[in-house]
């Protein structure tokens, strides 16, 4: 993601509109290779954008509503030595090639499961570029499962016209995405953008039917938890108007920390909290 992309689109303020991303381009005989001498593929997310959003700007906060995910037909899952939790302990890569209709993920004759549509990567462009398999305060590639249909992200804006970009969607995924890939398909994003003028937030927050998640990625796990757990009591403060030592109880109470990836160049954490607990 980059300030210096030019943009696919622009949208109005408030405009409900749609977005194709792409099934994953990598072609099946990266799985039919020997990669004993270490020379790994290139991970590649593909993404679609930017689209220009008519009236933001630097300061504002970008609220992106997912309205509906469409799934194409057919997903794809893989992992390999150079990519997923066990890395180190994969001897091959391993390609599965799955059908999705009917509101199911069909892994093999035997075994089905729900479909559950989230959006691995959504964000604004950032001051300076960012490889899309990063995240950050932009957002990037959080692979966070509430990001789903019926859920808002709220986006801090960086530069003019926010240069939101889409993709990396799933028809499911564990959380803590484990093995690298979700089952990666193409799509049709249906969404709504709402600028929110003068007002801005350090990491990304998610807004459901019932809770708020902030998400916060870094590199130590730990950190990333360190910092998430001050962003809810902040959180927590500003809307209770209640103290640091009460606000950090309540977190430990009621607030849920919950692992969304470990396998990006960054580890992902959402904590969460009910809008029962803020009164909202």
């Amino acid at each position: 993601m980059s300030p210096f992309n030019e943009p696919i689109a622009k949208v109005e303020d408030g405009e409900t509109f749609k977005i194709e991303t792409r099934s994953p381009g990598i072609p099946d005989e990266v799985f039919e290779k020997d990669y004993s001498d270490g020379n790994y593929p290139q991970r590649i997310l593909s993404i679609t954008g930017p689209v220009y959003i008519e009236g933001a700007q630097s300061g504002d906060l970008l609220e992106v509503s997912i309205d509906k995910i469409d799934l194409k037909s057919q997903g794809k899952m893989w992992m390999g030595q150079w990519m997923g939790i066990l890395m180190d302990e994969v001897t091959k890569p391993y390609l599965k090639k799955v059908n999705v209709e009917n509101g199911r993920v069909f892994f093999n004759e035997k075994i089905s499961f729900p479909v559950k549509p989230m959006i691995g990567t959504i964000g604004v462009a950032p001051l300076e570029e960012i490889d899309c398999l990063r995240q950050g305060n932009h957002g990037g590639n959080m692979d966070v499962l509430s990001l789903a249909p019926g859920s808002k992200v709220y986006l801090p804006v960086s530069v003019e016209g926010a240069l939101l970009a889409v993709g990396d969607v799933h028809a499911a995924m564990g959380e803590g995405e484990v093995l690298g890939t979700g089952i990666e398909i193409g799509s049709v994003v249906t969404l709504t953008v709402n600028v929110i003028k003068a007002k801005s937030i350090k990491h990304p927050l998610i807004e459901t039917k019932d809770s708020y998640e902030i998400v916060v990625s870094n590199e130590d796990l730990v950190e990333a938890c360190k910092e998430a757990t001050r962003s809810m009591i902040g959180f927590i403060r500003e809307k209770l108007n209640i103290t640091f030592d009460e606000a950090y109880a309540l977190t430990g109470q009621c607030a849920h920390l919950r692992i969304c990836q470990v396998v990006n160049p960054l580890c992902t954490v959402r904590f969460e909290i009910s809008k029962e607990i803020l009164k909202i």
